[in-house]
């Protein structure tokens, strides 16, 4: 009886395990968008940002492309898909590879630092890689954790890029 009773608590503590393990946590959302934004997966990548979602632009990340005018935050899916446009019509290749640093939980809100080590090819077929910090909040939301703001620490490169509205698509 007791070997019944030891092997049912076990079953069930591998079960539910097995279970939380599939509910993806903040770092693994973080690695999916930046999987979706690596693979050109725009429509992969934004379903990931919560609603409201901020992103915080210390600097141009491109020489000649100006910030914006209304100070260091903006809409992150907005700036995602400005962003993305242009990056995909100049590059034939940009992938983001996350190292999770740190990651904290508190509830429904939770942190996740990173150290991003990335490359970006031209179409001139010129390669340019970077290293950059990022930090994420994450908010808990029905649909799962959700990136609510990323702030990063990223220099300006020397990537010459057309304005958003004159790029056309690949």
């Amino acid at each position: 009886m007791r070997q019944i009773l030891i092997g049912t608590l076990l079953a069930v503590a591998l079960l539910s395990g097995v279970t939380y393990a599939a509910v993806p946590g903040p770092a693994d959302v973080v690695q999916a968008f930046n999987r979706a934004i690596s693979a050109r997966k725009l429509d992969d990548a934004l379903p990931l940002l919560a609603k409201g979602a901020v992103q915080y632009t210390l600097r141009s990340a491109h020489a000649g492309v100006p910030t914006g005018t209304g100070g260091i935050t903006s809409d992150l899916k907005t700036h995602w898909s400005t962003i993305s446009q242009v990056l995909f019509a100049v590059t034939t290749s940009y992938q983001r590879v996350p190292e999770i640093l740190d990651t904290r939980i508190d509830g429904d809100l939770a942190t996740v630092w990173t150290r991003v080590a990335s490359e970006t090819v031209e179409r001139s077929g010129k390669r340019r890689q970077d290293s950059f910090s990022e930090v994420y909040l994450l908010v808990q939301t029905a649909e799962g954790w959700q990136i609510g703001a990323i702030a990063d620490n990223r220099g300006t490169d020397s990537l010459a890029v057309a304005p958003a509205a004159a790029v056309k698509a690949p």
